[in-house]
């Protein structure tokens, strides 16, 4: 991960002014004249970047956390008890709530609440290295995604392939590495393979999955 020592080398206050017609645009005295050369430039959007990833990691953590402590308190939302480990108990004022402050379709914060249960609970190594800013989101999404209905080993192994690729490759290359380890690993359990590559196979003659908007194969 590139160093995010440019980000401090000025003062914030200087970064961005406001132009009269609200537009956000650089100082003279902020980034626009700091930078020595383009590399020290770039680095510091790279940093940026690094840090949008951790904090993507971070809301992980806290959704799984809110999901774990709403599953603890069922008396307080008139719900029955539901069991931690499943997402689809999340009482729908809550679904309302989070997708309201978060200005999302409710599908989309119950997207959420899944991909951070999966990020947390199986997928340790992935949270790791979002939270270090070593892969992005995207990276994180199709990991699950691909590892998902895969047998424990199976899973395991596939996730560590991918976390080996996924620091040096973009999204849609760690994805063409993900289609074959993940068929690979399916010849001897094909009764966990999606539906949906099926349909796929049936119409193009090779196998593919299909991704959800989240990253997750769709059932």
């Amino acid at each position: 991960m590139r160093s995010n020592k440019v980000l401090v080398a000025h003062d914030p206050a200087d970064v961005l002014s406001q132009s009269p017609r609200g537009a956000v645009t650089p100082r003279e005295s902020g980034f626009a004249s700091g930078f020595a050369n383009l590399t020290e430039a770039v680095d510091a959007v790279a940093a940026v970047d690094s840090l949008l990833a951790s904090l993507t990691a971070s809301r992980a953590v806290l959704v799984e956390s809110v999901r774990e402590w709403v599953a603890d308190r069922p008396e307080l939302f008139g719900a029955p008890e539901v069991e931690t480990d499943d997402p689809a108990g999340f009482p729908p004022e809550l679904v309302e709530q989070l997708a309201r402050v978060l200005r999302v379709p409710q599908s989309s914060a119950v997207a959420l609440i899944e991909e951070s249960c999966a990020l947390v609970r199986e997928h340790p190594r992935t949270l790791a290295a979002l939270r270090g800013g070593h892969i992005t989101h995207a990276h994180a999404q199709l990991i699950l995604g691909y590892t998902d209905g895969l047998r424990r080993a199976n899973r395991v192994a596939l996730e560590t392939r991918l976390l080996k690729h996924a620091p040096t490759t973009t999204p849609g290359e760690l994805s063409l590495v993900a289609r074959t380890e993940r068929e690979r690993r399916l010849r001897p359990e094909r009764r966990a393979e999606p539906p949906a590559a099926r349909k796929v196979a049936a119409r193009s003659g090779r196998q593919r999955l299909s991704a959800s908007p989240t990253g997750r194969p769709r059932r």
